[in-house]
């Protein structure tokens, strides 16, 4: 019963990418790039000899896709026979009536799982692979429920959020609890959903990841996994490396700048060193400006964006403006003001304060209120 096959999810192809900054000529680069990491993970899976490819849902994006998409689909699948594709449709790439799933004519290596709850297919002797699809993108069913699989080797292939790990703000469809993937006698549940990869061999749990980074906060190394069966049921986990476009963030330290030149030298800086050994035209790039600077000092985003981008080549520039105007603490506490009276009450109340949150909370109300007094536009990070 030895068995291998590669596991990848959340593809997302034909992401508009307008969210990070992308348009134009980039953001097509970006789509092609999602094409070209389905037909990598492909190679990958011939050149490792794998029985199967499953993919864990968001395969495309509903509201994007057309019927190109669907026939790239069907013809890279097809050259990969007699390699076999498996397909779990997730919240993206519902199942939806007229969705590619439906418009499309498979190949004969392609198995769609259709149905709302867990149902298995053979895979080899002694082993099935489970899978559902989601039939409505906002499908909030526990994908494992149901009894005990039974006797042999069984894998589960679905998407879902699995709860103990939702990253923050990561929309929930088809929760679940990771102890369930054992009770219900899973060797492992092959899922999709979350952009980050999780391999997690004790919960019996893979999450592969976007093999590609979508938005800025997808750094570091990206691509799908291979997944061993064993002649005994072991399951052993690859993860394989084949992203090459890169998101990076980086701080940039704009302390005491009194220019915006001097900003945009500041910015040019950060952003060299943040590509180092990067390929800049394959990379989004995300500068987050620190500091507290001259209150009188003009600085214009789309300006620096754009001059960082040109001194270093980036597909994507954008910046986040998190600094803060200089203030002069003690010259407003000497103010017979209600800005002088308001510095005061709160200096006071840090002098009495211990707990190191208060105190950090104090601070930050003591600058907010000084840039609101002084007639700053004033927005909460």
């Amino acid at each position: 019963m030895p068995f291998r096959l590669l596991h990848i999810s959340d593809l997302h192809l034909d992401r508009a990418f307008a969210g990070v900054g992308c348009f134009g000529e980039v953001a097509r680069r970006r789509r092609e790039g999602l094409r070209d990491a389905l037909r990598s993970a492909g190679e990958a899976a011939r050149q490792n000899r794998c029985d199967a490819v499953t993919i864990g849902g968001d395969l495309y994006e509903h509201e994007h896709a057309g019927l190109d998409t669907g026939r790239f689909l069907a013809d890279t699948f097809a050259s990969w026979q007699p390699m076999r594709v498996y397909l779990a449709p997730g919240n993206h790439d519902a199942l939806l009536p007229g969705s590619l799933y439906e418009r499309i004519r498979w190949p004969a290596n392609v198995h769609l799982f259709t149905g709302a709850a867990l149902e298995p297919v053979p895979l080899a002797d002694g082993l099935s692979l489970w899978g559902l699809a989601h039939r409505d993108p906002a499908w909030s069913g526990d994908p494992l429920e149901g009894p005990e699989v039974g006797p042999g080797v069984h894998l589960a292939l679905f998407h879902g959020a699995e709860l103990g790990g939702r990253p923050p703000g990561k929309s929930l469809h088809g929760p679940f609890q990771a102890e369930r993937i054992a009770r219900r006698g899973f060797a492992a549940a092959l899922c999709g959903h979350y952009h980050r990869r999780r391999i997690d061999p004790v919960a019996r749990l893979l999450y592969p990841g976007s093999p590609e980074p979508l938005t800025f906060d997808e750094e570091g190394a990206r691509g799908p996994v291979i997944v061993e069966i064993s002649e005994r049921g072991m399951v052993d986990y690859q993860p394989l490396t084949l992203n090459r476009w890169t998101a990076v963030q980086h701080d940039c330290d704009l302390e005491g700048s009194a220019s915006s030149g001097e900003a945009v030298e500041r910015a040019r800086a950060a952003a060299r060193e943040a590509l180092t050994g990067r390929a800049p035209e394959r990379s989004m790039l995300r500068l987050t400006l620190r500091g507290e600077v001259d209150p009188d000092m003009p600085l214009d985003l789309p300006l620096v964006e754009a001059a960082v981008a040109d001194a270093t080549g980036a597909a994507t520039v954008r910046l986040r403006d998190l600094t803060s105007p200089a203030v002069d603490v003690a010259a407003a506490a000497s103010d017979r003001t209600a800005r002088g009276a308001f510095t005061r009450a709160v200096l006071a109340a840090l002098d009495r304060e211990e707990d190191p949150n208060e105190r950090a909370l104090l601070d930050e109300s003591l600058r907010y209120g000084l840039q609101a007094l002084a007639g700053a536009e004033v927005g909460l990070r």
